[in-house]
């Protein structure tokens, strides 16, 4: 039996959310959503413990962010991605990913390792997944670490030589990391505010720390009438939350980070750069993601 607990308070400054969006989850909009997307069958398995239970989402107009209000159990997303979710599509996907853009991967990670004077340097994958970006830079110095839940996953990082921080572990690596990196796990968690803690004491006082979420910025525009359920910031049991580029500075600034400034981004380019496409190419991105994107490093405040 899946169970379900509600969250009404924006988890960024504490105000009652206001509803933009209901649909019960057995609704026909929803069920083609599930057999899209996880198949006929892994939704017969998991429809009835739904049906009851609304889809919901709230908005804070205050910080520009939005969220579900009905939150399945903490046990669910290690579920999803078992049981529900298909480990080998998943895992082909995450390989064509890394063939794709193993070179921009292998540059962030050496940009990173020419930032400290450290011989190696301690770089953890908050939210690993199969772990392909910690492997594109083998050949470079430094230590690779995964937090992760999977099971399935878990082992594969281990069978690429990754080590492993858990529930259980965590405590252990306080002031230990670099390089803390969050791509895309923000908006899966029921308390993010509570991760966002655990990775703080992780980090030096100088780590740098890469958050990036889908960008829910237009999420804001729409209409309850016009309202599509689709893959995207806001999506079905999977991401929970949904952030603007405000609303994603104002949760970091409220649990202790800043965004890193326009001459620090430039700074940490220019000491690995080179006079090539793949340089010029971080550095825009970089910049880019500074004005506009809900991709964003940041430090700790002093």
């Amino acid at each position: 039996m899946l169970n379900f607990y509600q969250s009404p308070n924006c988890k960024i400054c504490g105000n009652v959310g206001i509803s933009i969006f209901s649909k019960k989850f057995n609704d026909e909009l929803l069920k083609t959503f599930f057999i899209k997307y996880y198949g006929e069958k892994k939704y017969e398995n998991f429809k009835n413990n739904l049906k009851e239970i609304s889809y919901e989402l709230l908005k804070c107009d205050h910080c520009k962010f939005i969220w579900q209000k009905n939150i399945p159990e903490k046990n669910f997303s290690i579920d999803l991605y078992e049981n529900i979710i298909d480990k080998e599509e998943s895992l082909k996907k995450s390989e064509k990913k890394f063939n794709n853009q193993k070179k921009s991967y292998y540059k962030e990670i050496k940009k990173i390792t020419s930032n400290f004077k450290e011989k190696k340097i301690n770089i953890l994958d908050f939210g690993a997944g199969w772990g392909h970006w910690l492997m594109s830079g083998s050949s470079l110095s430094y230590n690779p670490y995964a937090f992760e839940l999977s099971p399935s996953r878990i082992k594969f990082l281990l069978s690429n030589q990754i080590k492993i921080l858990n529930i259980e572990t965590v405590n252990s690596y306080e002031n230990f990391f670099h390089y803390i990196r969050l791509d895309q796990v923000l908006e899966h968690l029921d308390e993010p505010n509570q991760s966002l803690s655990i990775i703080k004491k992780l980090g030096k006082n100088n780590c740098i720390f890469f958050i990036s979420v889908p960008d829910g910025a237009e999420i804001f525009k729409k209409k309850d009438n016009n309202f599509q359920i689709e893959k995207g910031p806001v999506q079905p049991l999977e991401h929970l939350n949904c952030f603007s580029k405000k609303s994603l500075e104002k949760i970091l600034d409220i649990n202790g980070f800043r965004p890193l400034k326009l001459d620090e981004i430039i700074m940490i380019n220019i000491k690995d750069f080179k006079l090539d496409l793949v340089s010029f190419k971080s550095l825009i991105l970089d910049i880019k993601n500074y004005f506009f994107s809900t991709s964003i490093k940041f430090k700790l405040k002093n």
